[in-house]
């Protein structure tokens, strides 16, 4: 599709990446509306004003027909469900297509992207490509899911350059030609339920990320995943498996990656064995009275407070909880056993403790702080405190960053 073919632009979500789409919009000369179910008094003041005086059109608390009509084309925030909004059925009933951030500014470059997705591990595989690729002297650039919209990059991008794309099951819902260089599928692990009818739609939206492939595009799949054989049979691409071969999967995703871009695997292994990790990614935050405590806000699925647990070899006291997605808690029952006690906070609270059978060992928190201070009175030397929400964070924080960031001040402050 052709971006010129479009001229009265209507963003839904003005959020982060909505705010960057408007500023796009409006640079590329378009008549631009933005409307958010939002109330007007959750936004900055500085940034309605400013793009009103580029005659930006705003609607908030709201989605109405009055509004979308004489749209060209509408344009979905990635926190925006699709599924579960009146703006798609009026869109569809008015004739005006809808897409998302990634699929237009997929329209305005022809750089390589690499687009990675997978229920866990995005962030942190993205992140290492998008770093070996930098010190091997490329022009790379890293955005997407991991927090940097795609359209703040869409007017610098040279044919020459790769971009780093982290995409989630929500920004590929809303792709129709969006076909990345290569992609690549970590995982697949129930997940986002809350917005999916079921597992199998989750992994439909997933397989997006494959669908426009012709041939001569690239797919890395991990060996191990969920269905593989059925998965395979309807991917048009030049296949490249990875597995645990370098004792982590993300490492061994990335190097699949990078081969395919011409970087050698002496190269990546020299970066593995510097690299320490993420923010709120199993981040060791301190040491106090010999207690380790572990920041791991970025787990918001059962999936990756299991492998959380599976690499933690003291006894351990366990903070979760958060906003619930639909998700069966249940599947970690076999990996507490070194779990002396869980703390539970927010929304999720009651129902992780039915999942747990009510297990003796919970315990139910209203606050973070509480639930840290806990944990800290309740910890022998040499135990750790693992901060692992198995949810996400809406119920109490902005993101898992905010969360993970709370989490930290808690803990430096014993």
């Amino acid at each position: 599709m052709n971006i010129n073919n479009f001229h009265t632009i209507c963003v839904v979500g003005f959020g982060r990446t909505g705010v960057y789409l408007v500023d796009l919009l409006v640079k590329l000369g378009k008549r631009v509306k933005v409307t958010d179910k939002k109330d007007k008094e959750n936004f900055s003041p500085f940034l309605i004003k400013r793009f009103s005086q580029a005659k930006v059109n705003f609607e908030f608390s709201q989605h109405t027909k009055s509004f979308i009509e004489g749209s060209d084309l509408v344009v979905v925030s990635p926190g925006v469900d699709i599924q579960n909004t009146p703006i798609i059925e009026i869109a569809d009933k008015e004739g005006i297509p809808v897409v998302g951030e990634i699929e237009l500014v997929s329209w305005l470059t022809s750089a390589k992207i690499v687009a990675i997705t997978g229920t866990n591990g995005k962030t942190t595989t993205s992140f290492l490509t998008y770093r070996i690729l930098k010190r091997k002297g490329k022009n790379v650039y890293l955005a997407g899911n991991i927090g940097i919209p795609f359209s703040c990059y869409a007017l610098v991008l040279k044919p020459s350059d790769i971009v780093i794309l982290e995409v989630s099951s929500f920004q590929l819902e809303s792709i129709i030609e969006f076909k990345p260089f290569i992609a690549c599928l970590l995982n697949l692990k129930p997940d986002h339920l809350d917005r999916y009818q079921d597992f199998d739609s989750y992994i439909r939206a997933k397989l997006n990320i494959f669908r426009n492939h012709t041939g001569n595009e690239w797919a890395v799949l991990n060996k191990e995943i969920f269905n593989l054989k059925t998965i395979t049979k309807n991917i048009n691409s030049r296949i490249v498996y990875f597995s645990s071969e370098l004792s982590n999967p993300n490492f061994s995703a990335v190097y699949r990656v990078l081969s395919i871009l011409g970087i050698d695997k002496t190269d990546c292994i020299k970066f593995f064995a510097d690299f320490k990790g993420l923010p709120h990614r199993f981040q060791i935050v301190r040491k106090v009275r010999g207690i380790t405590f572990i920041n791991d806000s970025k787990a918001t699925n059962p999936t990756s407070t299991i492998w959380a647990l599976k690499n933690i070899n003291s006894d351990i006291i366990l903070i979760a909880g958060g906003k619930d997605k639909g998700l069966d808690y249940t599947v970690v029952k076999p990996y507490l056993r070194r779990v002396k006690k869980i703390n539970l906070i927010g929304e999720s609270a009651d129902k992780i403790r039915e999942s747990l059978s009510y297990d003796r060992r919970v315990y139910l928190f209203n606050s973070l702080r509480e639930a840290v201070r806990d944990a800290y009175a309740s910890a022998g030397s040499k135990d750790t405190v693992l901060f692992s929400p198995m949810c996400s964070s809406f119920d109490m924080f902005s993101n898992y960053i905010e969360r993970g960031r709370r989490f930290i001040e808690i803990v430096n402050a014993l």
